[in-house]
Formats: structure tokens, C-alpha cells, sequence
């Protein structure tokens, strides 16, 4: 979702190409779920800013409102001290199932999803003609796409798969810190604990001190019981970083901390990550993606907040 041609006209409609454009009225016909709404992304190559405008205007989770919430754009002054904590794992609280529904765990399962070259010739011939779709027939065009493209073994000369694998070197840092403000993490803490399972995550909440709980362990309940709302001390992570080398490192965050946090990891991790997928809450992507991504191979955003503020 990185491509540079998609953006929104002055008139609030999603532009696929430069001769064709959608209004959102039509988009809430066709595209009814977030499923299939990330599935219309994908196929048209919408960028990040894209595809959390179209859920934002399509779906009022509490996710999603959060995006354009007031946080943190700008980093504090405060230099890191000699004696930064070590992470603390948590005791664990089993018993939790993940919600079946989420914007963070449908995303996640559909990050590795290939699309068939077929079922991106079939989206191109349509594309000007979405406007004029009926609305019961419109609702099933992308559904069933989807479907035939998660389905079938193979299409075309691509796979459709998911390459998730559940491992447990994957980590989800979820910063808690007073800038985040208490009523964004009470309202996004079922999202992102439902991430945590999906992916099958460590999950940690950073703010005064790292907190942790291993993979399946952690509960909306834990979580919140925990929270501080305090500092943002992104230097706390560094026992945790260096546990292992990671897979993939989530990281849900505005912009805040000290940019001698950052300098402080540097000389302190010594494991890598193979990817660090951003959420941001901001219109910029989060500084802690930037403090994990010095050790990471590359750093991938897929939700940013505020994101009508920054599109062209």
C-alpha cells in the first residue's frame, strides 16, 4: 500500500487514477466490511494515507476515531539518565479470546495476502465503471473477488496465501504514555490485546517503565491495570530488545519521547528485527518505529492518523 497515485480530490472522493475517481457513497455500497475494504485497497495499490482515510470514512471504530485524536507531534528535551530499568515481564492471565471482528487483527491477517495477477485484471476493467454498479450487485463484486483470490491455490502466476507462521518472535510495543491519553488506550487497548493474539506477540506497554507479557497472555484488564500515563521513556525497551532477534516489531504510538532515547538504544541493542510495521496516531510516522528501525531491515507503515491533513 505505498503507491504514490492515489490520493483524494478537493471533493472528498477516493482517486484510483488520474481519469478516475469514487465518491464514498458508492465506496460504503461496495465495500460493506474491513475486510474487504483492505482487499479494494490492496487491488488498487492505495497508499497508506489512502487506505485509513477509506476506513475512517467507512467505519467508526473506536480505532479508527482515535486516528484523529489530539497526541503528541513533538519530542521532549529530557536527556537519558545511567539508570534506565530493565523491561518487566508481567504474570500472565490466561483465558482471553480475541474478538472476531477488528481493524488491527484483519489487517494483520491480510498483510501477506497475494494478489492474483487475473484478479488484478478483473479490478482494472471495473474500475470505471464502480460508480454505476446497483447497490446489491456492487456489495458482492469485491466480496467475491476476495474470496476466489484467499481460495484458490492458484491464479494466474501468483499464490494467493498467507505466509503468517506462529512463531513467537514477534513483538507489539504499545505506548501508554500520558500523551496517548487515557481515553485513546481504555479505547483501543481490545484492538490492540486481539493484535497481540492474531499475531501471536509479546506484548509490551511503554510509558514511565516497559512492561511485558509473553505471547497469549495478556488481557484488555492487565493491560489497563498497568498502564502509567506517564513519561515516554522509549529507553525502557532496550532488556526487552535485546531478548532476541524479532520477526516483526508493531509499534502503536504518536510522536513523543526524547531523541537521546533513540541515540541511548543505538548503543544499547544489539539483536535486529526483520520488519517494524508501524500505527501511528499522528500525521507523521511514530518515533518509536523510528527507535526500533535502527535495528530493523525496513520499516513498514500501515495505519496513519490524521490522515487528510497530509494527502495532496
Amino acid at each position: 500500500m505505498t503507491s504514490t497515485h492515489s490520493f483524494l480530490t478537493e471533493g472528498g472522493l477516493l482517486r484510483l487514477s488520474e481519469k478516475t475517481a469514487i465518491s464514498f457513497t458508492t465506496l460504503k455500497d461496495l465495500l460493506p466490511d474491513v475486510e474487504t475494504a483492505l482487499f479494494f485497497g490492496k487491488v488498487y495499490d492505495l497508499s497508506t494515507e489512502g487506505v485509513t482515510y477509506l476506513l475512517q470514512e467507512l467505519f467508526k471504530t473506536p480505532l479508527l476515531k482515535a486516528l484523529d485524536g489530539q497526541h503528541s507531534t513533538e519530542l521532549q528535551s529530557y536527556v537519558v539518565g545511567l539508570d534506565v530499568p530493565d523491561a518487566h515481564k508481567k504474570k500472565a492471565k490466561y483465558g482471553h479470546v480475541p474478538a472476531p471482528q477488528g481493524v488491527l487483527p484483519e489487517m494483520w491477517a491480510q498483510m501477506e495476502i497475494t494478489i492474483a495477477g487475473s484478479i488484478r485484471e478483473v479490478a482494472e476493467k471495473l474500475k470505471d465503471t464502480l460508480e454505476h454498479l446497483p447497490s446489491k450487485e456492487g456489495k458482492m463484486v469485491f466480496r467475491n473477488l476476495a474470496l476466489l483470490n484467499r481460495q484458490r491455490p492458484t491464479i494466474g502466476d501468483y499464490v494467493a496465501r498467507i505466509k503468517h507462521t506462529p512463531i513467537t518472535d514477534n513483538l507489539l510495543i504499545f505506548d501508554t504514555s500520558g500523551s496517548m491519553t487515557s481515553t485513546t488506550v481504555e479505547a483501543i487497548s481490545q484492538e490492540v490485546v486481539d493484535l497481540a493474539y492474531s499475531s501471536n506477540s509479546t506484548l509490551a506497554i511503554v510509558s514511565n517503565t516497559t512492561q511485558y507479557w509473553g505471547p497469549g497472555e495478556a488481557t484488555v484488564a492487565a493491560v489497563l491495570k498497568a498502564a502509567q500515563y506517564g513519561g515516554t521513556r522509549y529507553e525502557t525497551l532496550a532488556s526487552l530488545l535485546n531478548q532476541r532477534n524479532w520477526a516483526n516489531v508493531i509499534t502503536i504510538a504518536d510522536y513523543d519521547s526524547s531523541g537521546s532515547a533513540k541515540e541511548y538504544l543505538a548503543k544499547k541493542v544489539t539483536t535486529r528485527a526483520q520488519r517494524v510495521i508501524d500505527i501511528s496516531l499522528v500525521n507523521v510516522p511514530t518515533f518509536l518505529s523510528e527507535c526500533v528501525g535502527q535495528f530493523a531491515d525496513k520499516i513498514q507503515p500501515i495505519l496513519i492518523g490524521n490522515s487528510y491533513r497530509v494527502l495532496h
